[in-house]
């Protein structure tokens, strides 16, 4: 077995820094675990998951450089516990600009 060590940022909010303290380290760990464990990629524009009994929520991607930038905040209970990746809101995205363009007219 070879193990790789992947390049990986994890920029917390402000929030998340307060409410995990000490945790913080940890819950980075748990972070990368979860968006790993889903098995939608390593791009996910939205995923919650719990850290102890805390809701955090994450959103990752892969940098031009080729680092896993992923950043920690806190989860919404009112949110489903869906994953959203970032194929799913670019797809959504681009049905939603062919919805809202203006119709040319003839004259």
């Amino acid at each position: 077995m070879f193990r790789v060590q992947a390049p990986l940022i994890v920029i917390p909010t402000a929030e998340a820094r307060q409410a995990l303290g000490k945790n913080l380290r940890t819950a980075m760990i748990d972070a990368y675990r979860a968006i790993a464990q889903n098995g939608e990629g390593l791009e996910i524009a939205h995923l919650q998951f719990r850290f102890r009994d805390r809701l955090l929520a994450v959103c990752s991607r892969v940098r031009l450089d080729g680092f896993i930038e992923i950043e920690l905040g806190l989860g919404n209970p009112k949110l489903t516990s869906r994953t959203i990746t970032l194929r799913q809101l670019r797809e959504a995205e681009g049905q939603s600009r062919q919805h809202s363009q203006p119709v040319s007219r003839r004259r």
